[in-house]
């Protein structure tokens, strides 16, 4: 802050030495907004006084000095424009502080002149209206001035003094009381305008404080969100390479898992798959938290009808149900909702999963009701139970009401808390009803909408579906990847031809004696139009709509949407070889049977 230290000194000569530069130029500015009041309601008062006297003074001094009055007035609007033309620097204010101290100095010198010769000698009721005239103006410039304590000083000593000396001069009692009485008033109107002046100043350098502190917030947040989009981008770019090998060493488990191996191995890898599945699990809700987090998920709501929800989690979580030797049954639903189709199945499906870990016997029922103008979504299960004390803790962050039963699966305690988020996202409600010993029951309340879509038939859900024969197209630039994948749809008897892009596929495809039955092409989100053109050129190239699957590490929702609009399934990595398994077995049941075709010209 540049204070009067460093100023000239004639700069210091006219300004208090505490009053630092900016704060002297907001006191200027304040002093010039406030400048037309001071010339207007003097000329007004002028004009009211001069009607009142005329014909009671000798007409030649009373209007020469209502003339003075309108020329000074007249000067201060130049000066009042001159200002208001265009944005001061700070370092102007002293030029423009001493014109406004002057045209105040010469306004009280006037105003005083009127007490002096506008005195109506032997009229004590004209002489107590001229001198009302001049106090009032003298009370008025208390708020008019004080920004600048010399310019009220310089208007109103002047004119309460001069006003007062014809009382003084008069020499009976009640016009020198009458005049002592106005020197008094100037005192204390002095002392007051003087305590307005003061805290003047400190409301201009509090506010000036306050802007200092918002300029800082505004630096601090700037350099948070660089911070926080510097995080993003690392967070994509980690993201990315973390879920390709930890994607490809999934594959390569589930290929061991089915290779003929000694019981001593077989454990072995059913210890490794374990841990796998628990990375999985960890990396995908660390992930959903920072976002949520973060505040990057934007829903999306729309209407669509529920069964397309319950139809994704039934295909995600019923292998995840048959390998712990559980039931999942869905409930078939016609109803219509508003909500986000991706975060609802995300919602619906924590909450499956959620079940079925805290569940050892029984299973898991997944259903709706109708509530008025709105559905509830329920998840049953028959699984521990949570008492009543704990039942909102759980949807808190690393919540685990017993993490040592849930055998080496232990995770963060993070799905709940994302269930939360979402729901409040999305503006739906969650409820949770439970008993130890007797399960749970978790409900999700959302709106209903016009039944403008009716689902479809249901799909017939197959844990293990049979493979054996299909021809399927692999496209991914990560090599481990790939053999992973070769190698784990060798295991299930599927015929592959594999390439790390779309032009090495078109060459490979020239050798292909059969119509491939699906493509699994792998994209991230600078590349995804070239996935598209490899789904596009493969279509084109045997003059079929073949299925495609594909298969992302990228977090980009938009990019995801996108594809979906085309009727192509999206997958992130890491993916759980026994959910691929389903999906590939789902894609591939509407085709038609195995075929030789004639490839297009």
């Amino acid at each position: 802050m540049r204070t009067l230290d460093v100023l000239p000194s004639r700069l210091r000569s006219v300004l208090p030495l505490h009053i630092d530069l900016p704060t002297a130029a907001e006191q200027v500015r304040a002093q010039y907004r406030s400048m037309p009041g001071a010339f207007i309601g003097s000329t007004v008062i002028a004009t009211l006084l001069a009607a009142m006297l005329y014909g009671r003074l000798e007409t030649r001094v009373l209007l020469g000095w209502l003339a003075c009055v309108y020329v000074l007035s007249c000067c201060r609007f130049l000066l009042w424009h001159g200002f208001n033309r265009g944005a001061r620097q700070p370092e102007e204010s002293v030029r423009w502080r001493r014109r406004a101290v002057l045209g105040a100095a010469v306004s009280g010198l006037l105003w005083g002149v009127a007490g002096v010769v506008l005195h109506v000698p032997g009229s004590l009721s004209y002489q107590l209206f001229v001198l009302l005239s001049v106090m009032a103006l003298g009370f008025g410039s208390i708020y008019i001035s004080t920004s600048i304590m010399q310019s009220f000083l310089a208007f109103a000593c002047p004119a309460f003094i001069l006003a007062a000396l014809p009382f003084l001069r008069d020499g009976d009692t009640l016009h020198v009381a009458i005049g002592a009485t106005v020197l008094i008033g100037l005192a204390l109107v002095c002392r007051y305008a003087a305590g307005l002046s003061a805290r003047f100043l400190e409301s201009v350098q509090v506010r000036r404080q306050n802007l200092d502190l918002v300029a800082e917030l505004r630096r601090q947040k700037a350099t948070a969100e660089q911070a926080n989009s510097a995080k993003s981008r690392f967070l994509a770019v980690a993201t990315h390479e973390l879920r390709q090998p930890l994607h490809a060493l999934a594959l390569f488990v589930q290929a061991l898992r089915e290779s003929p191996a000694a019981a001593h191995e077989r454990q072995l890898v059913t210890n490794i798959g374990r841990s796998v599945d628990a990375m999985e699990e960890l990396f995908d809700s660390l992930l959903d938290i920072s976002r949520l987090d973060a505040g990057t998920v934007s829903p999306r709501v729309e209407s669509f009808a529920l069964a397309s929800v319950f139809e994704r989690v039934r295909q995600e979580y019923a292998p995840v149900a048959h390998q712990k030797g559980l039931s999942l049954a869905v409930m078939p639903t016609s109803g219509c909702i508003r909500s986000d189709p991706a975060l609802l199945a995300r919602i619906v499906g924590n909450l499956v999963a959620n079940a079925l870990a805290y569940t050892d016997t029984g299973g898991v029922v997944v259903g709706c009701r109708r509530a008025g103008s709105h559905l509830r979504i329920e998840v049953w299960d028959s699984g521990r139970g949570i008492p009543a004390d704990k039942q909102q803790e759980i949807f808190r962050e690393f919540a685990q009401l017993d993490p040592l039963a849930r055998a080496g699966r232990q995770g963060l305690g993070l799905g709940l808390a994302i269930v939360e988020r979402l729901t409040q996202l999305l503006g739906h409600t969650i409820q949770v009803r439970s008993a130890p010993g007797r399960g749970s029951v978790f409900s999700v309340t959302l709106p209903r909408a016009a039944a403008s879509d009716r689902p479809g038939p249901p799909v017939e859900i197959h844990t293990v579906p049979d493979l054996a024969g299909a021809l399927i197209l692999l496209i991914d630039a990560d090599p481990a990847v790939l053999e992973a994948m070769e190698t784990l749809l060798g295991r299930w008897r599927c015929g592959v031809i594999s390439a790390r892009s779309g032009p090495e596929m078109r060459e490979k495809l020239s050798f292909a004696r059969r119509v491939p039955d699906l493509l699994i092409a792998d994209y991230h989100s600078s590349a995804a139009e070239r996935a598209l053109a490899a789904v596009e050129m493969l279509r084109s190239e045997f003059n079929t709509d073949i299925p495609a699957l594909l298969l992302t590490a990228d977090s980009d929702v938009d990019v995801a949407r996108v594809f979906e609009l085309h009727g192509l399934p999206v997958l992130h990595k890491p993916l759980s070889p026994a959910r691929l398994r389903t999906l590939v077995g789902n894609l591939l049941r509407p085709a038609a049977p195995e075929a030789p075709a004639r490839r297009a010209s």
